[in-house]
C-alpha cells in the first residue's frame, strides 16, 4: 500500500492490518491527472490494448481517468450489458464529472 512503513509494505506485521491513503502533493499521483500529455499517453494504451486479444481492460486504470465508486461500478455493469447485447465488451458511454451520485 502506499504511503505505508516499509515494514508494512514487506509484509512483516502480524496481525491485523488499518491501512490509510492519503493525498500527497510528492510522489507519483494515484491516478492520471487530467491534461494533455497524459491524455496522450491515455490514446497509446489504449491503442495497445485494443490489439490485446480476448483480453478486457475495465476500470479506472482501463479509462486512465479517476472514477468514484458508483461510477466505476456503473462502468463495469455498463460494459457487462453491451457484451450481452452486442458480444463486444465495450462502454456504452463515457462517465464524466456530472455522471457521479445525484442527491
Amino acid at each position: 500500500m502506499p504511503n505505508q512503513p516499509e515494514n508494512v509494505k514487506r509484509g512483516e506485521i502480524k496481525g491485523t492490518l488499518i491501512a490509510r491513503e492519503f493525498s500527497s502533493g510528492t510522489g507519483d499521483p494515484y491516478y492520471p491527472v487530467p491534461n494533455p500529455k497524459n491524455q496522450e499517453l491515455y490514446l497509446k494504451y489504449k491503442e495497445l490494448a485494443a490489439k490485446e486479444p480476448g483480453v478486457a481492460f475495465v476500470g479506472r486504470l482501463a479509462s486512465y481517468k479517476y472514477f468514484n465508486m458508483d461510477q466505476a461500478i456503473l462502468n463495469a455493469l455498463e460494459m457487462y450489458d453491451n457484451l450481452k447485447e452486442t458480444g463486444k465488451l465495450d462502454v456504452k458511454r463515457y462517465l464524466g464529472p456530472g455522471d457521479g451520485p445525484k442527491y
